[in-house]
């Protein structure tokens, strides 16, 4: 038996060891290996054995003590070690993954970006398993995690399929993003209880039903965004773009904003689409034909030249007259189809073209390339690919678009409202001394151009597309430019050359132009409303961020299984153009078919050295420039999940 003393000198070494362990906080980091890592918030790496690494998942959240050990480092010095002590948090919670066996009991083998070293399988119970069979494609939820005796469990809470299954690519790829299909049962009763039979009509709006509003969309669309008219007068043409209010019900729930942030918008995959609005709202909203709605309606003066004269806000009652397709008032304006709405068409493209030319002359106008349409098959797997050019119908109803969308800008800074606005800083700061060096190599005439301002930004660029160098100048400086944001304080949008811009055009279908209505209608009066909170700005960010993931994904996912079956009937030489190029290799476009992958000169027997300045890859024996023709073999992948096609050199 040990006396006090004995007992009170023990407790004392305890609490000094206690005292003298180092303890840090970090994330999990996996390898390839039974080991891993913990990321400490100073950026130190401390190693995590294999029989810790049995404890955690990658990218949790751990508390650790940090203990001398033998183990070594790639250059052989000690290398100290982690035991972790607490788990703060997880970030594996719902996750894809394809369903596997080992003898009698069924695992998934996790498909997340944390997990993506992590070779390790989870297990899912007998009676977690919702019927999914081995080689289906499955979404999970963690059940159990591995702190406690290292033997994760999950659930399957979906089951996708087996590979081929009809859809499987678009829905994967949705959830593996964390994209929603359908909105929570509680939040979606709350939306229809708010719409009910529909939206009463408040008379007291501007009555502008005797307008000729007419619709141009894809025949297919069914949240029908906006109407438009011009009707001609001595000053040019008065330019009305309706646009669907379905902030019209928002008085009624304050969690409702921030519901549609999260979606951020309505998401486009090839044969699906998943609306960021439940339909029940979407549809008491839309322009449709025929049918009074509330509107928010942007009236604008034309001039004959193109400029816009005089603009004014308002709300209003609508009465659009038609839902006309893209391709029919092509045939009106291009091939002088006969059609009820004829003269107003006219009116329409008479004023665009007036727009147009405005914009091409003093602003910045995107250069639209030719663009490929994918043709389905019944299992929803690329039957064909046209290459068509954009329609003048689209170029029309995206010109309207953009005028309405600048005036609503304008109006947000005239009343000195917090945007959001959509700005776009142009060339970025920290390149700024490399694009002067660019313009001294390659447009000496115009090295001291002040590309900071709208007007020098918009003479570097017209300049550059407009130069006789056989390089790609335009194409080359774009590694210098900054992207698109999103801003509560007007600033300029270089890349159309404007002092400020927003968009407001598309509420049914962005989250943006959602909240931009919310700001508008409290600037007109409407005390029903309330602005957005400036946190959902990250929140849409965020959700965008998913839907370009999880799209392009997706779209990776399809070209591959069309590849896959091209190579084996025999076909898998592309003549191609490189449209990225980078230290280690770049991305092609195949001619005709659009469809885009990478060649990795890594792996490549010679050693090829980056120009940043040409934008040029260089061995001793070759060299590959952004732009250039090349001819490459796709090399087939076994089982694609949506990561880019691989292409060797010919």
């Amino acid at each position: 038996m040990l006396d006090k003393n004995a007992l009170s000198q023990l407790q004392g070494l305890k609490n000094k060891i206690e005292a003298e362990k180092e303890i840090a906080e970090g994330t999990v980091k996996a390898t390839r290996s039974r080991f891993g890592f913990v990321v400490l918030n100073d950026n130190r790496e401390i190693f995590l054995p294999p029989d810790e690494m049995q404890r955690v998942l990658p990218g949790d959240r751990v508390s650790i003590v940090i203990k001398p050990a033998p183990a070594k480092d790639k250059s052989g010095k000690p290398q100290s070690t982690a035991e972790v002590e607490t788990l703060l948090s997880t970030s594996v919670d719902h996750f894809v993954g394809e369903v596997v066996q080992k003898g009698k009991a069924f695992f998934v083998a996790p498909d997340v970006p944390e997990l993506m070293h992590f070779t390790r399988w989870l297990f899912i119970p007998p009676n977690a398993r919702s019927g999914a069979k081995v080689g289906d494609l499955v979404q999970c939820r963690l059940q159990r995690h591995p702190f406690a005796d290292g033997k994760p469990s999950v659930k399957v809470l979906q089951t996708f399929g087996p590979t081929g299954t009809p859809g499987l690519e678009n829905d994967y790829c949705a959830a593996r993003a964390g994209i929603e299909k359908m909105l929570p049962k509680e939040q979606f009763k709350t939306i229809e209880g708010l719409v009910g039979d529909g939206i009463a009509i408040d008379e007291t709006r501007e009555d502008l039903r005797h307008l000729p509003l007419v619709s141009i969309d894809s025949p297919y669309t069914m949240d029908i965004d906006d109407a438009l008219c011009a009707e001609p007068d001595k000053n040019g043409w008065k330019l009305t773009v309706a646009i669907a209010d379905p902030t019209t019900c928002i008085s009624e729930t304050a969690d409702l904003t921030t519901l549609i942030a999260t979606r951020g918008t309505s998401h486009y995959f090839h044969g699906l689409a998943i609306p960021m609005l439940p339909e029940v709202l979407s549809q008491s909203a839309a322009l449709r034909p025929l049918e009074d709605r509330h509107a928010l309606v942007c009236c604008l003066t034309v001039s004959p030249e193109g400029s816009i004269t005089d603009s004014r806000i308002q709300l209003a009652i609508v009465r659009s007259k038609a839902k006309l397709s893209y391709q029919e008032v092509e045939d009106v304006l291009t091939q002088g189809a006969e059609h009820e709405f004829a003269e107003p068409l006219k009116h329409l493209n008479d004023c665009y073209s007036a727009l147009r030319t405005w914009r091409e002359s003093r602003e910045l106008v995107i250069e639209h390339r030719p663009e490929h349409r994918w043709w389905l098959d019944e299992n929803k797997q690329i039957d064909r690919i046209e290459e068509v050019q954009k329609k003048g119908s689209q170029l029309l109803v995206e010109e309207c678009m953009v005028a309405a969308n600048r005036c609503i800008a304008q109006a947000l800074k005239d009343a000195e409202l917090p945007g959001p606005f959509v700005t776009h800083a142009g060339i970025r700061r920290d390149r700024a001394d490399e694009a002067k060096e660019f313009l001294t190599r390659f447009l000496p005439e115009q090295s001291s151009l002040d590309f900071s301002t709208l007007d020098g930004f918009r003479t570097l660029i017209t300049e550059l597309t407009g130069a006789s160098d056989e390089r790609p100048l335009r194409s080359m400086i774009n590694r210098l430019m900054s992207r698109a944001s999103f801003s509560v304080k007007p600033a300029p949008h270089m890349g159309m050359a404007l002092p400020v811009y927003t968009t407001g055009t598309s509420p049914l279908r962005k989250a943006l132009d959602f909240c931009v209505h919310l700001q508008l209608k409290a600037m007109l009066g409407d005390t029903s409303v309330k602005t957005a909170p400036a946190t959902v700005f990250d929140l849409i960010n965020q959700a965008s961020a998913k839907n370009r993931q999880a799209v392009t994904a997706a779209n990776n996912w399809l070209s591959c299984n069309f590849l896959n079956a091209r190579a084996a009937e025999g076909e898998s030489d592309y003549d191609s153009e490189i449209v990225h190029i980078n230290t280690s290799g770049f991305t092609v476009k195949i001619n005709g078919l659009g469809l885009e992958g990478t060649v990795d000169l890594r792996k490549d027997e010679e050693k090829f050295s980056f120009d940043k300045w040409e934008m040029a890859l260089a061995s001793k024996t070759r060299r590959y420039q952004l732009r250039q023709q090349v001819r490459v073999q796709y090399q087939p992948v076994d089982k694609p999940r949506g990561e880019s096609a691989c292409f060797t050199l010919i």
